[in-house]
This record gives C-alpha cells, structure tokens and sequence, in this order.
C-alpha cells in the first residue's frame, strides 16, 4: 500500500512539473529580433514600411520622395497612405503601434518640418512597429529650397540602419544629354539627382562630342573626353566652381580617363598609330607616365 501511495506521488509531482514546463514555454513564447533587411539573400522580400506625411510645410513631399527612393532600392514596399489609420503624426508624439501592426507595417518613418530663421529644420523618426521602440533619431537643417535633399538624406539614414549598407540616395548621376533631329545630334555633359530631378547642363553646345564622364571619389570633379574631328581632349571640371580645364595635348587620340580612388591622379589610353596605351597623369605636378 505504501509502495502505491509512493509511485502515485512521484507521478502527481512528475505530472506538475510537466505542466509548469508547458505554461512557462507558452508564456515566454519566442523571442521577436529586431526588424533588419538582408540583402544577400536573393530571395528576399520588400519591407512593409509606412512613411506618412512629416508634419509642416512640405512635409507631405518630403514623405513622398522617402517612400519613392525606398521603393526604388527593391528592398522595401512602402504601404498606400490611404491605408493608414494613424494620422497627423509628429515627431514629437509616439506612434499608436497597434494602429500600424492592423495594416502589417513592420517598420514606420514619420517627422515634423519646421521653418525657424529661414532655415528649414526636419525632425526624423524610425520605429521598429512589433518591438514598440525608436530605431532611429535625427534633425537635419538647411536652406528651404534644399528639402529634396534632405529627403534623400533621411531615406540614406533609413536604408543605413535597416540593412547595414551605405545609403545611396543622397548621391547624383553624370551623364551624356543628346539633343537636336537627327544629323544634328548635339552632345552635352549634364547632371541631376540620382531619381532624375533637378537635371542640368555643364557645358554649352558645339564644344565636341563629350564622352565617358566620371565622378571624382568626392564626387566635386568630373573627368570626361571631348572628340572633335581632328582631336580629342580631357578635362577637368569641378561642380563647385565650374571650372573647366584641359590636361593638356597629346600625340594621337586620348580616351576613357578615369580617377584614381584617391582622386589625386587620372587614368586615360592614347592611341598611337593603331596602337594603345594606358598613361596616369598626377593631377598636383602634371606629370605622365
């Protein structure tokens, strides 16, 4: 009878302990990381991310140019502001997280635009929507007319975060503009925003046919080749100034000049009699090799 007694305990209590695992397992559940965009994975798919108007002036275009940079990247999927439940958010004021999980954001990018001076400030948030916590915190001030870039710059910070990688939006596009009918075809260096705005001419027309034009690792000068029937040439120009300068005249045709990381010295062939070679000119004594 005690033997009986005995084993019925030593399963009365065998039995507790197996129900204090399952209800401690139920109750801590899995643990949630923090949202993170893996960009080595081929199969990856697009962030939910909310980015509804920054409050003030020019906020709703300041939300606007963020979402379309993200989207561009592939990595997220800006949500449709119709969607949102939540509005009229400051930076000031925490998000109702529960209003943003219902539409399945799982990351929020909201701020404030304010004009003090007349000096344009904007105030940043990211939110992580599932953890409930500020992922990321920032104040940018400028000149008004600047709030494109300023919008780039936040999409930059975003991106940063949220994959680990450098942003890229704050950055331009150099390029070869060809206009005119056909025949007439004019060839000129021009630049814009990396999204295709804010487009504009370096070099005015019938100056040659320019070609390969190259960012310096600073992104201040461009080196480019302009072709003309008899010759062709390589230049400098520096985007702050806008000063053009040549490097100089060569025997034969010179092309393809590229900067070295440094930005200190130009890489270019010339081509001689059908034949070519590759010269590095130090941009400080002028000096080829």
């Amino acid at each position: 009878m005690t033997q009986v007694r005995s084993l019925h305990l030593r399963a009365a209590r065998l039995m507790l302990a197996l129900l204090c695992a399952i209800t401690a397992l139920g109750l801590t559940g899995p643990a949630r990381a923090e949202i993170e965009v893996n960009i080595n994975r081929g199969d990856a798919q697009p962030l939910p991310i909310a980015a509804p108007a920054f409050g003030g002036p020019q906020g709703a275009d300041i939300a606007q140019v963020i979402a379309a940079d993200l989207q561009r990247s592939g990595l997220f999927r800006p949500l449709d502001p119709a969607s949102f439940i939540e509005r009229d958010l400051t930076a000031a004021i925490q998000p109702r997280f529960d209003s943003w999980k219902q539409i399945n954001a799982q990351a929020l990018v909201n701020g404030t635009v304010t004009i003090q001076g007349g000096q344009l400030r904007v105030d940043m948030r990211l939110w992580d929507v599932f953890q409930g916590q500020q992922l990321l915190g920032q104040q940018f001030t400028t000149s008004p007319e600047n709030w494109r870039r300023v919008a780039h710059k936040i999409a930059d910070a975003v991106y940063t975060r949220l994959t680990g990688e450098k942003g890229y939006f704050d950055t331009r596009v150099v390029f070869v503009a060809e206009s005119g009918p056909r025949g007439r075809v004019v060839k000129r260096l021009a630049i814009m925003d990396q999204d295709g705005a804010n487009p504009s001419y370096l070099q005015t027309p019938g100056d040659g046919i320019v070609l390969t034009p190259r960012f310096s690792s600073t992104s201040q000068e461009i080196t480019y080749m302009s072709l003309r029937r008899d010759s062709s040439a390589i230049y400098l120009f520096n985007l702050e100034t806008g000063r053009r300068e040549s490097l100089g005249t060569f025997q034969g045709q010179v092309f393809a000049p590229r900067f070295s990381p440094d930005g200190g010295k130009v890489a270019f062939s010339v081509e001689r009699g059908g034949n070519s070679d590759i010269f590095v000119m130090n941009l400080s004594s002028r000096s080829s090799t």
